[in-house]
């Protein structure tokens, strides 16, 4: 509710969804919040192309969206050139979906859902390559239009909120596999 109070009414709000936990507990949270301050929702969904289904996950996580009410929906495949590492190119590719989508709704606020556990995860990564006390600052609330609103909460609230909302949800089994440094 916070960041929606900050807002103009009928301001336009872009929001990062994978289909998993964090993103549609956002967005669901988002939607009823949009009701109360008149803003216009757009959903963006990222479809990196690394896993051999990955369209499906694209489909699943646009499916959840329109059950909960959403009617503009972003689909952008990713074209993730590994450079230095998947986890960082993928990131890159994502953020240039995300400038696609920012470049056609131009929206005030692109909401992201990272959770504390992606904090932690970042913090810890930044000083195993040695970053140091910058690593300790972690990902800002608050980077230009982007906005973390979910990193005092954790994963397994998010969870809950969906089993709670009857949301299903999807679980990217990247997060759990160890050849990943975070996963590690």
């Amino acid at each position: 509710r916070f960041w929606f109070e900050k807002l103009e009414p009928n301001s336009k709000v872009c929001i990062g969804v994978s289909g998993g936990a964090d993103s549609l507990a956002l967005a669901a949270a988002a939607k009823l919040e949009s009701k109360n301050f008149s803003i216009d929702l757009v959903a963006v969904i990222v479809d990196h192309g690394l896993q051999a289904n990955s369209a499906e996950i694209a489909e699943f996580a646009k499916q959840q969206l329109i059950k909960l009410g959403f009617q503009d929906i972003f689909v952008g495949r990713a074209s993730v050139q590994i450079t230095d590492g998947l986890e960082a190119s993928a990131r890159r590719a994502r953020y240039k979906v995300f400038q696609q989508a920012i470049e056609t709704y131009g929206p005030n606020t692109f909401l992201l859902g990272h959770t504390k556990n992606d904090q932690a995860e970042g913090v810890l990564l930044g000083l195993a390559r040695g970053s140091g006390t910058k690593s300790l600052s972690g990902m800002q609330e608050v980077s230009g239009i982007f906005v973390r609103p979910l990193l005092g909460i954790d994963r397994a609230t998010t969870e809950i909120a969906c089993h709670e909302s009857n949301i299903e949800f999807w679980v990217d089994p990247h997060n759990s596999n160890q050849d990943f440094t975070r996963v590690r």
